[in-house]
Formats: C-alpha cells, structure tokens, sequence
C-alpha cells in the first residue's frame, strides 16, 4: 500500500477539516508543559529506584527508557520480610509548577493499581502526596489527577491534617507500586505533563466552527486565505478527532518572498493541500517525543528540550482541547518532502488512506464516524481526482453520496453504501 504525498492530498484537507471545529482563538485555551522528556536517554540520570529493600524487604523494581521513546517501570513485588513496595522518582529539581492545577499522564499497565507521587521540599524523605492510577491490562491510557486530590502520605499511610499540596513546592515526581499482590509487574509511560485550567468565557470555543474561530482569534488570516484558495471553507463543519500544527500568520510571513502568493493560485492548489495536510495527524495526539506519520503520508518528529518542536518548528501553544481532537500552534510552516504520484497512483492512495482509517472506527461502533470519512474521500475524487475516473466511476460515487443524503439508511448502511462504491473505483483502477 502506497502512502499519500503531495499529489495524492487533495481529499486530505477536506478529511482533515470537515473532522472538527478548529479551535485556535488563543485566549481561553488551556495551557501546558512537559515535566519529563524521554526522548534523552541522559535523562536516566534524573530518575532513581527506591525499594523496600530499605526496610529489608526484597521487592526489585528499576526502570529503562525503551526504543519508543517511553519510560518502562518493572520488575518483581515481594511481600517477604514485610516488603511490599517498590518506586521510582526523579531526583529534586524545581519543576516550576506554580499555576498550574493539574497532572496528567499518558500511561500503559497491567491492571494493577499504582500510585502516582509529588514530592516537596519537605525534609520528610518518607513523605510524598498521592493519588491513585488505576490501570487496564495492556492498554494505553490518559490520566487527569487535580493538584486537589493528592494526598499526603508518610511510609505509604495517609496523614490527617497535613498541608494541602501547594504546586510551587513541588520537586519530585513518581509511580509506586503497593497493592499488596506478589508478583510481576509492569507499567510504560508515555508522557507526564502540567495543566492549566481554561478560564471561563462567554462563548466556549468549541460551539464555533472553524471559520469563525480563526477569524476571532485574528492571528490565522493566511491560513483562512489558504483553505478558501484550496475551496475547503465549506468543509469546516465537520466531526472526528484529529490534530492540527496549526501556522499563524507570522509563520507564513517566514516563507520566502512571494510563496504565499504563489501557493494562492489555483494551478498550485495541489501543493497547496499537500503542504496543509503535512500539518494534520488522524486521532487526538498530545504532545510527547514521538514520530507520527501526517495525513499527508510522510513523518514528523516531535521533540522536547524544555519546549516541544516539531520538525525543528516551535510549538508556542500546545494541546488546545477542542470538541474532537487538539491544536497546537506553531511558528514557522512544515514543508514536506515533495513526491510525485500518477492521477492513478493519488486516486488509489486516497481510497487506501480513508479504508485504513474508516474500518477500525466502524468495527469500534462508530459507524457514522467512518462513513464521514467515506463520504469526504468520494467528495475528494469526484472534485479533485476526476482526471483518474472513468465515467462509471464518477456514476458510482455520485449515486452512493446521494442515496447516503436522502437520510433514508443508518450510519451503517451509509457506511457500506459508500465502501462499496470505493471498492468500485479502486478495482477499476490500475496499478502503475
């Protein structure tokens, strides 16, 4: 299966907006930072394992970065000689909490229950506050803990009356394992991070559509001028989880003289979309150090030293939650690795892409999520890849997108309604 690139993005941009309201007005977003970076293995010297080996217990539990970029915590509880716990911890620094009122983790188990820790400058070396991470076998999951309720603790007991956990006293951050069952364990970490809190507003940004979100927010005007040139204003009502780099307009001002203009006019609109469609990822994608593959179909890198980068580009606002999927803004615009492909060659990668993305959601019970997705890659080959279409094909596709609009059949039957007419088309097309 070929992946999409340049030529073959001309439904990216359509999937790519019709999946959500694109929230950008930068005034009311929530605001957050890494506290851990484990795409630098030099940062195993920040980390340290304590066990209950200090109290004559024999429980073993260490930690290692693997090849994904992630934080394993693993090895065996004991609960001989009165053990019972093993634990890891970064070493004291200033993480610069204050502010924020939130952790958040991204976080992989095995079922069992451990404990996540903030240390303080408190001299009590026994002392931390906890909260709970209830895991699922073998299952990636995002944990939000308030500052609120993490409770004191001193050698793994709750102590009444402590001080309320104050975020600018806190140095230290780790996970415990206590729940008393002998035996293996193991627990990967994605991504820990602080949050901050949305402040209120009087219109919450996710009831507006795109269009009018990046016009409040007056800093996206390029970036509105490019989704008109490329004919996609329409598309920006739609529904899905995904994430945008989204460029301001001071990014697009870094461009060479001229490229913008350039990129506006409609004989370059298939670059255009490529290069807006390197911008977007399919799913709700926080940030961490990690590589994705963009709806455009090529790679970018995602890094940290203190701020996120993408691609080298800065991130200067990140994880800004909407309705169905997250923003973050960017200062500079990605260019992607240009490629050619055959009208053919595009017209088949589009069908691929929306098949690989559409299935697992309609076998997840989201029917209507996948047939969207179906619905705009036949938009996009009926508008932007005709010259690879036979007429029974455009027959195809457009008897399929007006029996799904007639609202006579379910999210399922509009599903296959449209599947089949894909399969259609690319049957009927050759490979090059």
């Amino acid at each position: 299966m070929k992946l999409i690139n340049s030529n073959s993005g001309s439904m990216l941009l359509i999937w790519i907006l019709s999946f959500g309201s694109l929230s950008i007005g930068l005034a009311s977003e929530p605001m957050s930072k890494p506290l851990i970076d484990f795409y630098n293995a030099s940062i195993a010297r920040q980390w340290i394992s304590v066990n209950d080996n200090v109290m004559g217990g024999i429980s073993d539990g260490s930690f290692r970065f693997t090849d994904d970029k992630t934080l394993e915590f693993s090895g065996n509880l004991s609960l001989e000689n009165r053990g019972g716990f093993a634990s890891i911890r970064t070493r004291p620094a200033d993480l610069k909490l204050d502010g924020y009122d939130t952790i958040a983790i991204r976080v992989k188990g095995d079922g069992r229950t451990y404990y996540f820790n903030l240390r303080t400058s408190s001299r009590n070396a026994a002392g931390s506050y906890r909260a709970p991470v209830n895991t699922q076998k073998e299952t990636w999951q995002e944990v939000r803990i308030p500052l609120k309720n993490f409770e004191y603790t001193s050698y793994g007991r709750r102590i009444a009356g402590a001080e309320p956990l104050r975020a600018n006293k806190v140095q230290s951050v780790g996970f415990t394992l206590s729940d008393k069952k002998a035996g293996p364990f193991r627990l990967e970490v994605s991504w820990i991070r602080a949050e901050k809190a949305a402040p209120a507003q009087e219109t919450p940004a996710e009831n507006k559509d795109i269009v009018d979100t990046a016009v409040a927010a007056g800093k996206f005007k390029t970036l509105l001028a490019a989704v008109k040139a490329a004919g996609l204003v329409e598309a920006l009502k739609g529904e899905g989880p995904l994430t945008v780099f989204a460029p301001n307009d001071d990014a697009f001002a870094k461009l060479p003289k001229g490229s913008v203009e350039k990129l506006l006019k409609p004989e370059n609109r298939e670059e255009l979309i490529a290069i807006l469609s390197y911008h977007v990822l399919p799913g709700k994608i926080l940030l961490s150090a990690q590589s994705l593959e963009t709806l455009q179909g090529q790679s970018v890198t995602i890094r940290t030293a203190g701020a996120f980068e993408v691609n080298g580009v800065n991130v200067i606002v990140s994880d800004i939650a909407a309705s169905n999927g997250v923003i973050h803004v960017i200062d500079s615009v990605l260019i992607p690795p240009l490629s050619k492909l055959t009208p053919q060659e595009a017209a088949r990668a589009v069908i691929e892409l929306a098949i690989s993305r559409g299935v697992p959601l309609f076998n997840s019970g989201q029917p209507s999520a996948c047939a969207a997705i179906y619905e705009v890659a036949a938009e996009s080959l009926l508008k932007s890849h005709t010259n690879a279409l036979g007429d029974k094909n455009r027959s195809a596709l457009r008897n399929a997108l007006k029996k799904i609009r007639g609202d006579e059949e379910d999210a399922s039957q509009q599903a296959w309604t449209l599947r089949r007419a894909l399969d259609v088309v690319y049957e009927s097309l050759p490979e090059d």
